[in-house]
């Protein structure tokens, strides 16, 4: 489970160097993107939010780092436009950034109700990585909250699979982001696919997870943050911006 411990100097420097000699070594047949690169060798942050993500364990991190800097350039992170993504995803609400709970922490919303097993599940994974970055990139690497709204929910919005590949993100690539996973009014037919959900999940993400209702939601966000759909004061609609 992550750790509550700041990791040494030394540590943090036993994870650049061993970097930074693979790349000399044994070097990518796609460079990284140096934008990555230069989180590494520029500043200690990222290498220790991953230090604690993985309990301080150097050889993971190392492991898990070049994984991540593969990933984020084969995935093209950085080259993520919004005039690039799918339009209609991205307008119609699917996905989005406003307000924060109760730690002001950004929500990261998902409207479960658009979802369908006919939407192209990758054009999602690229909105949803497009909304992480931008926040991370405001933010400095801060923690955020996933707001899976379910509702007016139903079996043809269940998607395991799209759930499975949203849990593999925040695992493997944003170990370190998440503040909580609020799960918004569940409908009781969802109750045993929901079941199923949670053994997806890894142990530190069952601790982080709440299910919430209009009678409780204020535990996490307050009224001023709570769209009216769950039991709050902000009349919000979204709108790309």
């Amino acid at each position: 489970m992550p750790s509550d411990q700041e990791p040494t100097a030394e540590q943090i420097g036993q994870v650049k160097s061993s970097i930074l000699e693979k790349l000399e070594k044994e070097p990518p047949a796609v460079p990284f993107h140096p934008n990555d690169l230069k989180r590494i060798t520029d500043s200690d942050l990222w290498i220790s939010k991953l230090l604690q993500a993985y309990d301080l364990d150097v050889d993971k991190c190392i492991t898990r780092l070049w994984d991540n800097l593969a990933w984020r350039q084969s995935f093209g992170v950085y080259d993520l436009k919004e005039t690039d993504l799918n339009q209609e995803y991205l307008n119609d609400g699917s996905i989005y950034v406003h307000n924060k709970d109760k730690d002001g922490k950004p929500l990261l919303i998902l409207s479960i109700n658009k979802h369908s097993k006919s939407r192209k599940q990758e054009d999602i994974l690229r909105i949803l990585v497009f909304w992480i970055e931008r926040l991370q990139s405001d933010n400095k690497l801060e923690k955020l909250t996933l707001f899976m709204d379910m509702t007016g929910t139903g079996l043809s919005n269940l998607d395991l699979d799209f759930i499975k590949s949203i849990i593999a993100v925040f695992e493997t690539k944003y170990p370190y982001i998440l503040n909580y996973i609020l799960v918004h009014e569940l409908p009781f037919l969802l109750n045993a696919a929901f079941k199923i959900v949670k053994t997806f999940l890894p142990e530190e993400a069952l601790k982080i997870l709440k299910v919430t209702s209009k009678k409780d939601i204020v535990q996490y966000v307050d009224k001023d943050n709570c769209l009216k759909i769950w039991g709050g004061n902000d009349e919000y609609v979204y709108k790309f911006a």
